[in-house]
């Protein structure tokens, strides 16, 4: 059942248009991204605790939610060292599949000022970072994050 909510926030997060420039694809990148978005759609249904939460406390869009736990997730598999982004990948199969896919898609987000950009390219204001980090490391937490890593993602998401 997890699987099948990353898969739906995986797809929300690819089919808009503001979310193919979020992760650096273009139209000469369309091949990639239909197959994506074809094997994500095979098993998307719902939408994630994490996504639900992010639209209701912050009132953004089932994409714009998805796209920003997405930039940041993409961001912390960038940069974090082997072991916590292991820890990372293992916390949530519903981070798992948004995980899976932000990798594969995501070699431009490698600093804040990218993901703040990439929060642009969702319509949302870059100052919005400030408000979705909160709400990710307290659901990380609650998915039994380690402090270690949970103070890892707070420096890196400053």
């Amino acid at each position: 059942m997890k699987r099948i909510t990353v898969g739906f926030i995986t797809l929300s997060m690819l089919i808009s248009a503001p979310s193919y420039a979020l992760f650096g694809l273009s139209d000469k990148d369309s091949d990639s991204v239909n197959k994506l978005s074809s094997q994500i759609s095979n098993s998307a249904k719902n939408s994630s605790e994490l996504v639900n939460t992010l639209k209701s406390e912050l009132g953004v869009s089932s994409t714009q939610a998805a796209g920003g736990a997405g930039a940041l997730l993409a961001l912390a598999s960038n940069k974090l060292p082997a072991d916590g982004s292991n820890e990372l990948d293992g916390l949530s199969s519903q981070l798992g599949g948004l995980l899976n896919t932000a990798k594969s898609a995501s070699g431009s987000l490698d600093s804040m000022a990218a993901v703040k950009s990439a929060f642009e390219k969702l319509g949302l204001d870059s100052s919005m970072v400030e408000q979705y980090a909160p709400i990710v490391l307290d659901y990380l937490n609650k998915e039994g994050a380690s402090s270690g890593l949970m103070d890892s993602l707070t420096n890196l998401w400053k």
